[in-house]
């Protein structure tokens, strides 16, 4: 008895990472990146679940609501996290935290100058 072998689709991971996937590619990235702070935060800084995911989540509607102003006002907002990390003896969270945020911010960018009418000409 023969078996026949399938022909599956072959899956190319060089055409994966393409300029035109690249909003994809960065938001899959977030959310590991998210994943990350999330662990690193209850492991090594000894956060409550709750509040290291409740924050990771108000990171990203802060870089959403903040999403078309100028790149100073965010270097504020940043400076502003680290200043509430002081007054929280929580400095390290908050830098990481602040890490969630100018890596949301650089997603929107990515996400929002995305223009797919010019790469398919």
């Amino acid at each position: 008895m023969e078996t026949k072998k399938k022909n599956l689709p072959a899956f190319n991971i060089k055409e994966f990472f393409t300029k035109e996937n690249l909003p994809l590619i960065t938001l899959i990235a977030l959310g590991i990146f998210a994943i990350v702070a999330i662990v690193v935060s209850i492991v090594a800084f000894k956060i409550n679940v709750v509040v290291a995911c409740v924050m990771v989540i108000l990171e990203a509607a802060l870089a959403a609501c903040l999403n078309k102003i100028p790149i100073w006002i965010h270097g504020l907002v940043i400076i502003a996290q680290i200043v509430c990390g002081i007054m929280a003896s929580q400095v390290p969270f908050m830098i990481l935290m602040a890490c969630v945020y100018i890596f949301a911010i650089v997603f929107l960018y990515i996400w929002s100058s995305y223009d797919s009418s010019k790469l398919s000409k």
